[in-house]
C-alpha cells in the first residue's frame, strides 16, 4: 500500500470514493482472507469496508505528523483512547527512527497509578521499557527500528498504545510472524500495520474508530430468553460516556452503572456518577449487602469505593480506600466480628483492604499485603460458605508478567500460602499475569479457577489442600490451536466463576483484536469447565469484548450465566445446560439483552464497557443463607422478599443441597 501526500490528500477529501474503492479492490482480498481462516462467510461486508477505511485514514495520518517531531503520549482513563498522542490525539504516534517518545502519566489525566510495558515491537529492536511497579512520572523511550511497537497498562491490561515508526522512506514497515506471532495462524508471513491497527479493538480513539471495530448491536438484535431469570442483573458498563461527568479537577469520566430485570429483561434503570462529587472513574465492580438494599461499586481508574442506595439509585458515600481498586467480596463467615466486612483489592498497589460500613458509614479498616513484595493484586474470591478463606491473583511481581496467586486467611489477612511463577515448574510456569479467581466446593473441595491472562491457562487450586491440581489452557488461535500464550491468541481469559452448586466453571474469554477464530466462529466466547472433570465441554461465542461473568438464579431453578463485554453494548444470558442432562456440553446463548437506553451524550459508548456483573440475588453459598433468612422479619425490602419467595430450595440453599 503506498503511503504518499497525493494519495492521502484524495482519500482525506473523497471519502465516499475511498469506500467505494474499498468495496471493489480491497473487500474480496479480505473475504478471501476470513473464509480461508474460518471456512465460513459471515464477517460483514460493510464492517469489513469501515476497517479498511480506517487504515486509510491511518495511512493519512501517518503524513500529516511533521517529520522531524518526537511525541509525548499521555496515559489517560478515556475509553480507546487510553494513550494519547499530544501530536495526533488518538493513540498513535507517529514518529521517525532514532526519534523519542515521552510516556507520561500525571492527574492531568488520570486517577491512578499504570505502567507503560512494551509487548510488541519490530525484528532487529533492542528497546525495552517495563517497571516492575505502577507509577506516575514520565518515562522516555527511543526507538531505534522502524515497525510498530505496542504498549500496554500491566494494572489495566487492555490499555494499548501504538507507536508507528517511520523507515528512510517514510513508510512504517509491515509487522511480521516473527514480532507478532499471532500472524501466522492468518496463514501469512505478516501484515501492512494499517491492516493491524484496523482490527485492534483496543485501539479506538473516535466514535467512528468505535463504531467500526467494536460489537456495537441494535434493538434488531435483541433476544429475550424464554424462561425468566430473578431478580436484577447490574453490569458496570464501564465506557460509556456521560455529559458533565468529571473528576474533581473537571476532566471528563466515563462509566455507568445499568441494571436490567432478570424477569422481563428489559433495562429498568441507570446509575450514573453525578452525584459522586468527582469519586468516580470507570466503575469496575460491585457486590451487596446482606439485605441487597446496599451496592458497594469499585472505580478501578481511580481510588474510591461507592455506596449506593440499590432501590433509588442514588449515592450515599465515596471513600478514598487506595490505588485502583478491582473487586469487591463481604466475608460471609458466620460468628465473625468482621462478617459483612468489604475485602478490596488494590491492583495498582501491593495490598487488599478492609472496609466497615457501620453507623458512621463507610471507613478503611484494615490493609494488609496479599503476597511478598509488590503484588498489585486483582479479582479475588473467598470460599463459598465459610468465607475464612482468600484466594487473590497477584497479577504482576516486578519486570516482566510473572505472577502469583495467594491463599490468605480473610480474618487476619495473613498469607497461608503463595504459589510463584516459576518456569522451571509445570505447574507455575503459566502464572503469567494471573488477574481473577472463582472459587466454589465441588463434592466437598474448596477449589479455585485462577484465569492466567498471558499464558491463557486456567490454574485449579485445591484450597484446603493450598496445592495447584491442574492447568487448563483455554484461549485459541485464529485457526482454532489451544494452549497458547498471548502473542499467538491475541486473547485474554479473565472472569472464572464457579457455579453455585458447584457443577461448572464459566470463563470469560476476551479478544483483542476483531478477528474471528475457526473453533467458534467467533472473537470472543465463554469457555465451559465441567467442575468434577476439569476438562472443557464446551466454547460457546459470545459479544466482542466479553470481560465480566456471573451467575444467576433461572427461574424453576438452576442458573444463567449473565456475561458482560467490555467492547459490546449487550448483555448476553448463557443456559449451562439447556437439555438438563447435567453434562453442559450443549450450552448456548439463549438471551442477547441491548443494554444501550438512549442514555443522554452517549453515543456511541451508549452501554458498552460491560465489566463487573453483579445479579441479585447473590446465589452463592455463604451469601444467599442471611439473605433468605431475613425474609419475614420486615428487614428485607417488598421486592427482594419477592425475590426469595421465587427461588427454589436448591437455590436458598446450595451447600444443603449440593450433589
Amino acid at each position: 500500500m503506498e503511503r504518499k501526500h497525493g494519495v492521502c490528500s484524495f482519500f482525506s477529501t473523497n471519502l465516499e470514493v475511498v469506500t467505494t474503492a474499498i468495496d471493489s479492490i480491497f473487500l474480496p482480498y479480505f473475504i478471501s482472507l476470513t473464509i480461508t481462516l474460518t471456512n465460513r462467510e459471515e464477517i460483514h461486508m460493510k464492517k469489513i469496508s469501515k476497517l479498511f477505511l480506517i487504515a486509510f485514514l491511518f495511512c493519512c495520518l501517518t503524513r500529516m505528523v511533521h517529520a522531524t517531531s518526537s511525541d509525548t503520549m499521555s496515559l489517560t482513563d478515556e475509553p480507546g483512547n487510553w494513550f494519547k498522542s499530544n501530536n495526533t490525539g488518538t493513540s498513535l504516534s507517529v514518529i521517525n527512527a532514532g526519534q523519542e517518545v515521552n510516556f507520561k502519566i500525571s492527574n492531568c489525566c488520570t486517577n491512578t497509578r499504570h505502567t507503560v510495558t512494551l509487548l510488541i515491537k519490530p525484528e532487529g529492536s533492542n528497546l525495552t521499557l517495563d517497571q516492575d511497579h505502577s507509577i506516575t512520572g514520565t518515562l522516555s523511550a527511543t526507538f531505534d527500528v522502524p515497525g510498530v511497537y505496542v504498549f500496554v497498562c500491566k494494572v489495566h491490561p487492555y490499555m494499548t498504545g501504538v507507536v508507528a515508526v517511520k523507515d528512510a522512506d517514510g513508510n512504517i514497515p509491515d509487522v511480521t510472524t516473527g514480532s507478532l506471532p499471532f500472524i501466522s495462524y492468518l496463514g501469512i508471513t505478516s501484515l501492512p500495520a494499517d491492516t493491524v491497527l484496523a482490527v485492534l479493538r483496543t485501539v479506538a480513539s473516535t466514535d467512528a474508530e468505535k463504531a467500526a471495530k467494536w460489537d456495537i448491536r441494535t434493538s434488531a438484535d435483541q433476544v429475550i430468553p424464554k424462561v425468566p431469570g430473578v431478580g436484577e442483573i447490574w453490569i458496570d458498563t464501564q465506557f460509556e460516556h456521560v455529559n458533565k461527568q468529571t473528576d474533581k479537577r473537571g476532566t471528563l469520566k466515563p462509566g455507568t452503572i445499568t441494571i436490567v430485570d432478570a424477569e422481563t429483561f428489559t433495562v429498568e434503570r441507570e446509575i450514573n456518577g453525578l452525584g459522586a462529587k468527582g469519586m468516580w472513574n470507570n466503575p469496575h465492580n460491585m457486590w451487596a449487602d446482606f439485605t441487597l438494599d446496599t451496592i458497594y461499586n469499585t472505580n478501578w481508574f481511580g481510588e474510591w469505593i461507592n455506596k449506593i442506595d440499590r432501590q433509588s439509585g442514588r449515592i450515599i458515600q465515596s471513600i478514598t480506600v487506595g490505588e485502583a481498586p478491582t473487586h469487591i467480596v463481604t466475608i460471609p463467615t458466620l460468628g465473625s466480628s468482621e462478617r459483612g466486612v468489604l475485602t478490596i483489592p488494590l491492583s495498582a498497589e501491593n495490598n487488599f483492604v478492609k472496609v466497615e460500613d457501620g453507623s458512621d458509614g463507610l471507613k478503611v479498616i484494615d490493609s494488609k499485603p496479599t503476597g511478598d513484595g509488590r503484588n498489585h493484586p486483582h479479582g479475588h474470591w473467598l470460599n463459598c460458605g465459610r468465607g475464612d478463606r482468600m484466594v487473590v491473583p497477584n497479577v504482576f511481581k516486578g519486570v516482566g508478567v510473572a505472577g502469583s496467586v495467594s491463599i490468605l486467611d480473610s480474618l487476619t489477612g495473613d498469607v497461608l500460602k503463595e504459589f510463584d511463577h516459576d518456569s522451571n515448574d509445570p505447574l507455575r510456569s503459566v502464572l503469567l499475569m494471573p488477574i481473577a479467581a472463582g472459587e466454589c466446593h465441588v463434592n466437598g473441595v474448596s477449589k479455585a479457577y485462577v484465569a492466567n491472562a498471558v499464558s491463557g491457562y486456567i490454574t485449579v487450586i485445591d484450597v484446603d489442600g493450598m496445592q495447584i491440581r491442574k492447568n487448563i489452557p483455554v484461549t485459541v488461535t485464529p485457526d482454532g490451536q489451544t494452549g497458547k500464550d498471548l502473542l499467538n491468541t491475541l486473547q485474554v481469559p479473565i472472569q472464572t466463576p464457579v457455579s453455585p452448586d458447584g457443577k461448572f466453571v464459566a470463563a470469560a474469554i476476551l479478544s483483542l483484536t476483531a478477528v474471528p477464530n475457526a473453533k467458534t466462529n467467533s472473537t470472543d466466547y465463554v469457555v465451559i469447565i465441567d467442575a468434577l472433570t476439569d476438562e472443557v465441554v464446551a466454547y460457546v461465542p459470545t459479544p466482542g469484548g466479553t470481560h465480566g461473568i456471573n451467575w444467576g438464579a433461572k427461574l424453576g431453578g438452576g442458573y444463567y450465566a449473565y456475561v458482560s463485554s467490555q467492547f459490546a453494548n449487550v448483555l448476553a444470558v448463557i443456559d449451562i445446560d439447556p437439555n438438563g442432562d447435567g453434562k453442559g456440553s450443549d450450552a448456548a446463548v439463549v438471551g442477547t439483552i441491548l443494554l444501550a437506553n438512549g442514555s443522554n451524550g452517549a453515543g456511541v459508548t451508549d452501554g458498552t464497557g460491560g465489566q463487573g456483573i453483579k445479579p441479585l440475588p447473590m446465589v452463592h453459598d455463604g451469601w444467599i443463607q442471611p439473605t433468605v433468612e431475613l425474609a419475614g422479619t420486615g428487614i428485607l425490602s417488598a421486592e427482594v422478599e419477592d425475590w426469595i419467595i421465587q427461588l427454589t430450595p436448591e437455590q436458598k440453599d446450595p451447600e444443603g443441597h449440593e450433589q
